[in-house]
């Protein structure tokens, strides 16, 4: 601990007490642990040291001679300069009402005489390290007030230029936005007079605007009849590059602030009649739009974009006031220029672009990199989501859902960034109907953009009709087919068979039902027919068989395919017990005498898709034959299944051994009946 304190600042610690013994003994601890220690015996010298420079601790006796350590720490924590200090008594009185009046005084902390070394470093240690805390914490606060009235003056800036910049962009004309931006700069500056100077057409000389603005309020009828002769004057003069303040802005094309008016040559004593008019200082900018004609490409320049001079117009504003350059104040007007620049080129885009766009049935918008909208191209379009003069001066995110709003904006950045056009398509509810645009992003500067929107909801309408129809005939080839022999099939056409070392087979079959044909209609047959195989099917779905075909009443099913599974057995066993419950409750619902036999084997099998048409996914090899011929040997009402099967089954579900049976084409083949499942499940399938 002595060796971090003495790499660290010097902690300068005073000790006050008034026996000499107990202070020098302290002091000579403190000392020895790296403190600088400065001592004082009574209330004076403790003051006097304080005065003379604040310790960052003070260790203070409750039983001074002049005055106690409770009143003296009392007066110290009442000053200003000394209220922050930590105070740590130190007595010998070990009574429960000296602590008490310690903290009541402003005592941090409370050591009882004697101590040890160690916990009297630890608490000063403690204490230091609180008071550090504090005080950075008293500067984090101070910093933060700072800055969140730094936050506030930038918030209400934004919230102007956001104002100014609206009002400028809805403004019909490049003149209504400049008497706009003048009356707005003269109104939030306290600025008394704002004017505008434009190039002549040959760009050789500047102009005096008709748009102008003053500050009527608080003037004599004097003072603005000599405003009104100034601006007189002025509408008649011309001025080349360097004259004056329009002519310097416009031949440097940077900002110029006159703190005072004789600071300028004034050529046509035009600057003379200013100071009649009481002008003491006076401030340019000029206005030049985002992607002048020095930033163009061949492209812009050749296509729909007139030549441009590169500096449009100066705004040149005067005040009654003498004053010294402001730094807010300039970038604000900058920042107004900008704008007033951007709307300037996009009238002129505009104006060239309106005879291309008359015949267009497209919506066409310009957009900011903001996604405000700067302007709407008139065409003949029926899709607008809102008149296009309540668009003017909204954003993507005011008007359109966030994620369609988020789309645009940015594919509008992207296109701008890159200078390529950028195309992406989306919907919106327009006159509750969803329509469909196919849009592409064109950049018209670093900062602006063409939006051209295509209606392809028909398009779109007729996509999805193709993509129903691709479901259904996607359904259809999987009610045909196992789905991944579907896919393989799509993928590459021709004859597919794979072999299969673990299946098992079934066939069951309808007994007395030919009777039965011979009693119902056909129709009436055919849909009792239906609603046994639905049953069988939604059986072999749930249990994720594999169906393979009906042949008239008979019904053919396999587990393992075309995905092997271990339990296919098992699979096939609770199908067969499942098949034998639905046609018993058939039984019942007819009266009549309707059973089904069952035969099932298990072996190796050869599946897949052979032919040209109507395809169909069948089961080939000895396995496929026995199976048939346990179901054609078996009897009414019973599962008759091969001793391969029986050993894959013995330990789950109960049989009787029918024993060696005659089988045709293979000879004596011992078989087993299937009674039930151990597990008494199968009800629940």
């Amino acid at each position: 601990m002595k060796s971090d304190r003495m790499a660290s600042k010097k902690v300068e610690l005073l000790v006050v007490d008034d026996t000499q013994d107990d202070l020098c003994l302290l002091a000579a601890i403190l000392t020895e642990q790296g403190y600088i220690i400065r001592q004082a015996v009574s209330e004076q010298m403790a003051l006097r040291a304080i005065n003379t420079k604040l310790p960052d601790l003070i260790l203070l006796s409750s039983s001074l001679t002049e005055i106690n350590g409770y009143e003296l720490c009392t007066q110290l924590k009442g000053d200003d300069q000394t209220c922050d200090i930590p105070v740590i008594f130190i007595s010998a009185v070990d009574d429960v009402s000296a602590p008490v009046k310690a903290f009541a005084a402003g005592g941090v902390d409370y050591i009882i005489q004697p101590f040890h070394t160690q916990e009297v470093i630890a608490r000063i240690e403690n204490q230091l390290t609180l008071a550090r805390q504090q005080s950075s914490l008293r500067e984090r606060v101070a910093q933060l007030e700072q800055e969140s009235k730094e936050h506030q003056r930038a918030d209400e800036e934004v919230q102007l230029l956001l104002m100014l910049s609206q009002a400028i962009s809805a403004a019909p004309d490049f003149d209504t936005a400049l008497e706009i931006a003048l009356q707005q700069v003269c109104s939030t500056t306290g600025w008394t007079y704002g004017e505008v100077w434009i190039p002549t057409t040959d760009g050789t000389a500047l102009v005096c605007n008709p748009r102008w603005y003053y500050q009527s309020t608080e003037i004599d009828s004097t003072v603005a009849a000599a405003i009104e002769h100034f601006r007189e004057y002025s509408e008649v003069l011309t001025f080349y590059p360097g004259e004056e303040i329009p002519g310097e802005v416009w031949l440097t094309r940077q900002s110029r602030w006159i703190a005072e008016l004789s600071e300028i040559e004034d050529i046509l004593l035009r600057l003379e009649l200013a100071t009649e008019c009481g002008f003491q200082a006076g401030f340019g900018v000029p206005i030049i739009p985002i992607g002048n004609s020095q930033q163009q490409t061949e492209a812009q320049s050749s296509y729909l974009l007139s030549s441009q001079s590169p500096v449009l117009a100066v705004l040149v504003f005067f005040t009654r006031e003498i004053r010294s350059e402001d730094k807010w104040l300039r970038e604000l007007v900058n920042v107004v220029a900008t704008q007033l620049g951007t709307v300037l080129h996009q009238k002129k885009v505009q104006a060239e672009m309106k005879a291309l766009f008359a015949a267009m049935t497209d919506v066409v918008v310009v957009r900011d990199v903001s996604g405000q909208c700067l302007n709407i191209i008139p065409t003949n379009t029926a899709n607008l989501y809102k008149p296009p003069e309540a668009m003017i001066g909204r954003k993507l995110h005011d008007d359109l859902p966030p994620s369609q709003a988020d789309l645009i904006l940015n594919s509008i950045l992207e296109a701008v960034s890159t200078q390529k056009t950028v195309s992406i398509e989306y919907s919106l509810t327009i006159d509750n109907k969803e329509v469909w645009f196919a849009e592409t992003i064109s950049p018209l500067s670093i900062e602006t953009a063409i939006l051209v929107a295509h209606d392809i909801t028909d398009r779109k309408l007729a996509e999805e009709a193709l993509r129903l129809q691709q479901e259904k005939s996607e359904r259809l080839l999987l009610n045909i087919l196992p789905e991944p022999i579907a896919h393989q099939l799509k993928q590459n056409p021709g004859a597919i068979a794979e072999q299969f070392n673990e299946v098992t087979i079934m066939f069951a079959d309808l007994v007395e039902f030919t009777p039965l044909s011979a009693r119902l209609k056909p129709i009436e047959l055919v849909n009792l027919l239906n609603q046994i195989f639905s049953t069988f099917d939604k059986l072999a779905q749930k249990l994720g068989l594999e169906k393979i075909k009906t042949i008239g009443d008979a019904y053919m099913v396999a587990a393992g395919l075309p995905i092997p599974r271990p339990d296919h057995a098992q699979a096939i066993a609770q199908m067969a017990l499942a098949m034998q419950t639905a046609v018993e409750r058939f039984q019942s619902e007819l009266g009549d005498n309707l059973q089904i036999r069952i035969g099932i084997n298990t072996g190796v099998v050869v599946a897949g898709v052979i032919g040209q048409n109507k395809f169909i996914y069948d089961l080939w090899g000895d396995a496929v034959n026995i199976a048939s011929r346990m179901e054609s040997s078996s009897k009414p009402g019973s599962i008759q299944v091969t001793e391969a099967t029986y050993e894959q089954l013995k330990d789950e579900y109960v049989f009787q051994k029918r024993g060696a049976i005659n089988v045709k084409g293979k000879g004596e083949m011992v078989t087993y009946w299937l009674v039930g499942s151990q597990l008494g499940v199968i009800g629940a399938v």
